[in-house]
């Protein structure tokens, strides 16, 4: 007979019970995944952590832990975003949920799905989307596609049967979102590549490389510029000024200045794209661990000197609307393209994980298909009402 489901609540002022919570994928032996790499759970800690995570700063989080036996068998997470609500005031209602973790067993899946609705309901909310660590910013959806290869930096990966888990266990999709990869020996498209000719050669567009120097400055353009490209995307929700500083503190150590771009139109930041080496290259034999293991942190500042990452993540690419409706400008996004394209080559990587775009996002999907870019990865995000 099957031993019953215990489902623990987990106080996020409690440091033993948040670690074991962080720790639930080591417990359940994604280590032994080839294609797994660790996350670093710094990262979470700081989520995770009333004083420092810039999540908790606009929301709120609940967290469970499921044993059998006494043994952890799954985790989940359950938020409410204040940003969302204002930014989607159509839909104020909604709750979502992350940090799934699961074995392959609906009933403990289930159990754990129970404890996010009801805390949910509690809060007045009517439905519960997800998985979101801990929203749209950060880590989304269960892979569906692409077990085959690693995961990137800020993107997850789990066993396969995890989709077929969530269904059954009363969770229909909502949606899916793409990742693209576009390899070095992958020919430019010439219509892509015409286009952006023409764009860079007016008098007053220039494309200029972020400056690391002035890494709040760039951070700026980044906030600003999604905030504004990307406001009518499903789920989205902007960027504060508090995530801005985890930009300009947390990834100035990863920045490749040849791989992240600013583009101008008379002086003025009119579009960006924002790459960054996958540090997951680097970072496989951490087991997670960086500030906790100092000869980690060494480790990484020379394989980040001397051994840097083959492949790199372009996280964002966005033209101000100003710009995007123009028929001048318009092809700014094209010109970012093909600046990637060329440099990223000359800078010695491989090839790129474009991601993620959203399934009906025609327009975007069809310029990156155009650029000879396949879907290599899938994600697919859940939704059911409360």
């Amino acid at each position: 007979m099957t031993a019953p489901v215990e489902v623990r609540d987990i106080s996020l002022g409690d440091k033993k019970a948040v670690e074991a919570f962080i720790d639930v994928p080591w417990v359940l032996g994604m280590t032994n995944e080839k294609n797994w790499v660790p996350p670093l759970k710094d990262d979470y800690r700081k989520q995770l952590d009333p004083k420092k995570s810039v999540f908790l700063a606009h929301g709120e989080l609940a967290a469970w832990i499921a044993y059998r036996d006494g043994k952890p068998v799954g985790r989940i997470s359950a938020q409410v975003d204040f940003d969302y609500d204002k930014t989607w005031p159509d839909e104020p209602k909604t709750a979502f949920f992350g940090f799934f973790e699961c074995i392959d067993d609906v009933a403990v899946a289930r159990a754990l799905f129970e404890k996010a609705e009801a805390w949910g309901r509690s809060k007045g909310r009517v439905r519960l989307r997800g998985p979101f660590t801990l929203d749209s910013k950060g880590e989304v959806g269960i892979l569906i596609e692409g077990f085959d290869t690693p995961s990137m930096i800020g993107t997850t990966w789990n066993r396969p049967f995890m989709d077929a888990l969530v269904l059954a266990a009363g969770y229909p999709k909502a949606k899916d979102f793409y990742a693209w990869w576009y390899g070095r020996e992958t020919p430019m498209d010439e219509f892509t590549k015409k286009v952006a000719d023409k764009t860079r050669a007016l008098p007053n567009v220039k494309i200029r490389l972020m400056d690391k120097g002035e890494i709040r400055r760039e951070a700026g353009i980044i906030k600003d510029i999604y905030n504004e490209a990307w406001r009518n995307n499903w789920n989205f929700t902007p960027f504060t000024d508090m995530e801005l500083e985890v930009i300009a503190n947390e990834y100035k150590m990863f920045i490749d200045e040849r791989i992240a771009y600013v583009a101008e139109v008379d002086g003025k930041p009119a579009a960006m794209l924002f790459a960054i080496p996958d540090i997951n290259e680097l970072i496989r034999d951490f087991n997670g661990e960086l500030m906790k293991n100092p000869i980690n942190l060494i480790k990484l500042l020379w394989r980040l000197k001397f051994n840097r990452p083959k492949r790199a993540r372009l996280i964002m690419l966005g033209v101000h609307h100003d710009y995007r409706a123009s028929r001048k400008y318009g092809a700014l996004a094209a010109v970012l393209y093909e600046e990637i394209s060329v440099r990223g080559k000359a800078a010695g990587y491989e090839g790129g994980e474009l991601s993620w775009t959203l399934e009906d996002n025609d327009g975007i999907n069809r310029g990156i298909e155009r650029m000879g870019a396949k879907i290599y990865k899938k994600w697919r995000v859940y939704e059911r009402p409360l």
